[in-house]
């Protein structure tokens, strides 16, 4: 992959909080008790309801807390906006795009401050077209594109760096083969992307028997010489280049180029994890502060999200008041 460069240096941070307890400047809303900040790390908890509640600007606060730069990395499909049955009909939360607008107009003022990264699964033209925030460095395909987009810059003009789709290589071959033995399914939406494709079935009436088969056809494809890697999602099987790594490739590269002195990440599937495993072990050896927050989904949050994450947000609407009350910190000064 090309390196993740932006034009300037630039810093970034996007947070997300715990639960509905609290407005977009973290305070409690009306008949509720707001509870103590408690340090991270939470403990995995089995699900949204039970929840603890955390102040969002208290939070948010602490994580401006360390003097330099700021590197916010989120994700899309389930962290900032709702996870759609149709992959094609989501739509970033109006409250996280409203204060990414914030957050991306404080970056531009203070590039040494706040740098903004979108890391997702989708593509880049897809994605931006999406969150459509200049100021942000959106990364595609689990880091394989890349491209910037500038304050006020036109995301119709965004040119995504490894974004080239070959029609006759082994990951559209694979998505047409996999797509011809089930069948044509209504539920099976194949989605190439670059060098890789990705099998969606949220749709599929029966999941756990979709999965199954998209997870055969696939091991019989690979089996048959195509020469791709496979990672296993939410409700998607994707085909990636070997080698080619993932989140956890593209998060190393960030810190690489942008040496931010604290991270927060925000994701909601496996592919989150890895990224979120790097930061861990740098904060351990002291090398930065850093902050993993996961999201919780309605129906199967993945076990490994709960064990990596340091907090466990409740639902993707909740971003928004993370990421509102750490506009406000920051243009606080």
């Amino acid at each position: 992959p090309q390196p993740l460069a932006q034009p300037e240096p630039r810093s970034g941070f996007v947070r997300r909080a715990v639960g509905p307890a609290h407005d977009t400047d973290g305070h409690a809303h009306a008949g509720q008790d707001a509870q103590p900040l408690s340090e991270p790390k939470l403990e995995p908890i089995a699900g949204p309801q039970h929840q603890p509640v955390i102040q969002f600007r208290a939070l948010a606060a602490r994580v401006t807390d360390p003097a330099g730069r700021i590197l916010l990395i989120t994700d899309f499909d389930g962290t900032i906006a709702e996870i759609d049955p149709d992959p094609m009909a989501a739509r970033i939360e109006p409250g996280a795009l409203r204060a990414l607008r914030r957050l991306a107009r404080f970056s531009e003022a203070h590039p040494e401050r706040l740098a903004i990264a979108v890391l997702t699964g989708r593509a880049v033209s897809d994605v931006a077209a999406r969150v459509r925030v200049g100021g942000v460095l959106y990364l595609g395909n689990h880091g394989l594109e890349a491209g910037w987009l500038p304050r006020h810059g036109r995301v119709e003009d965004l040119v995504a760096d490894g974004s080239e789709v070959d029609p006759d290589g082994p990951a559209a071959g694979l998505g047409r083969l996999v797509a011809a033995e089930l069948g044509y399914p209504d539920w099976l939406f194949v989605e190439t992307k670059g060098p890789s494709v990705a099998l969606h079935f949220r749709q599929a009436p029966d999941r756990d028997e979709a999965g199954r088969r998209i997870g055969n056809a696939v091991d019989r494809a690979l089996a048959g010489g195509i020469e791709l890697e496979r990672f296993d999602g939410r409700l998607i099987v994707e085909l990636r280049p070997i080698g080619a790594g993932g989140k956890g490739a593209a998060v190393a590269r960030l810190l690489t180029e942008l040496e931010p002195v604290s991270v927060v990440s925000l994701g909601d599937d496996r592919s989150d994890v890895e990224g979120f495993r790097l930061l861990a072990e740098k904060r351990a050896a002291g090398r930065l502060a850093a902050l993993n927050v996961g999201v919780h989904d309605l129906s199967a949050t993945p076990p490994e999200l709960l064990e990596a994450s340091d907090v466990m947000l409740a639902e993707p609407r909740d971003a928004g008041r993370l990421l509102a009350a750490l506009a406000t910190v920051l243009e606080g000064g």
